[in-house]
């Protein structure tokens, strides 16, 4: 029992040290918790606990990480939920979801190298088929913070070429199969992937994915009855949103030193909507990032670079979907300009908004090459 005591809570001290991953934990946790009802004739709301256990194998997306796996991988999981019940037409749109918070305990696949893992974690649970109330197919984003019990150490495990930190951030996105088997047990069914890293605040970051499938049951512990109401759906026209953000934020160059770089984006998007929930578009994006000049130090045996070797100038296409106050972007990019182009001239990019006015957003994002992470972003948004 104090392995499950002491990891757990000595999670939130390790990621205080580590400020990207714990920016990215309370974040995830402020955007993924269900709201308070203002009905105060039902203050009792409908509670579950889910446990699931998971089995399944690493995803061999770099060989340096797949040579040291001696093990399958492990995990069970507890959590718990809220289900919607239509308190706003966001939740009929999205087929009433539900969203909670969870406990997940990990084997790595090499005690020895990688250790285990405790992940913290909010989820929200979107169905994208029902038949009958009997059965369901729910989208499952996970979304938290970990800790990993070994980490890189240069003279004492410098196998770990995949985490060089204790705290990391923690995402899972799965596919579940909900079959009623009581009026308030459900068996669950799901496949999906699982990802630790730190979103190179530290060096190394290849990270750790895996792939697993998870069985568990789902029981109804609370008195009170899901009683979903039918929102009105307000009236829908096609419009345009336009966008400004800048961020900033930290991280290493991959040669094992730790220096942190100052980063920092600019951003202009402009989106037509799809339909209420989905916006689709395209823009343009201005990075800074102070590791470059070590990168091309490396190459060109000189620390002196230009301020315009340090700048890149991306156009990217976007994709957005909106539930409530939150927002989640998706921008695929090409690079125009940028100096340094060892690994592409493709980037991605992914953040979690949250709507503070009609025109104002905080957010988080993390932009990515070829899905290894570039760097981790806080920043804020004007929009109209």
């Amino acid at each position: 029992m104090e392995i499950f005591f002491y990891y757990p809570v000595n999670l939130f001290f390790t990621l205080s040290g580590n400020r990207g991953s714990a920016a990215f934990i309370i974040l995830a946790f402020f955007l993924l918790q269900p709201g308070t009802d203002g009905d105060a004739q039902t203050l009792k709301r409908p509670l579950y606990l889910e446990t699931r256990v998971h089995s399944g194998l690493n995803l061999p997306f770099y060989d340096a990480v797949s040579f040291m796996m001696r093990d399958d991988i492990f995990a069970f999981d507890i959590s718990a939920g809220f289900p919607s019940r239509g308190k706003s037409y966001w939740e009929k749109l999205y087929r009433y979801p539900s969203s909670g918070a969870g406990l997940s305990y990990w084997t790595l696949g090499n005690d020895n190298v990688f250790g285990r893992a405790f992940a913290l974690y909010s989820f929200i649970s979107v169905p994208v088929f029902k038949k009958d109330d009997k059965f369901s197919v729910d989208c499952r984003i996970s979304a938290g913070g970990s800790y990993l019990t070994k980490k890189f150490d240069i003279n004492n495990n410098y196998l770990n070429r995949a985490i060089g930190s204790y705290g990391n951030i923690y995402i899972r996105l799965g596919i579940d199969g909900k079959l009623k088997l009581s009026p308030r047990c459900n068996l669950v069914l799901e496949a999906g992937t699982s990802h630790f890293s730190n979103a190179k605040t530290r060096s190394p970051n290849r990270g750790l994915n895996f792939a697993s499938f998870s069985t568990g049951i789902s029981y109804l512990i609370s008195d009170a009855v899901p009683q979903v109401k039918e929102p009105e759906l307000p009236d829908y026209t096609r419009k345009l949103f336009q966008s400004v953000a800048i961020s900033a934020g930290s991280k290493v160059y991959d040669n094992l030193l730790n220096k942190k770089y100052l980063v920092s984006s600019l951003y202009y998007n402009l989106e037509r909507s799809l339909n209420m929930k989905r916006r689709i578009g395209a823009g343009i994006a201005l990075f800074y990032d102070g590791s470059i000049k070590e990168a091309l130090a490396s190459d060109e045996s000189s620390s002196d670079q230009p301020f315009s070797d340090l700048i890149r100038f991306g156009l990217h296409g976007s994709f957005s979907s909106q539930y409530k106050h939150i927002i989640l972007g998706i921008q695929a990019g090409y690079y125009l300009y940028s100096r340094y182009t060892d690994l592409t001239r493709i980037y991605t990019r992914f953040s979690l908004q949250y709507l503070i006015t009609e025109h104002i957003a905080g957010f988080t994002g993390i932009k990515t090459h070829y899905g290894k992470a570039d760097f981790l972003e806080i920043g804020v948004m004007y929009c109209w």
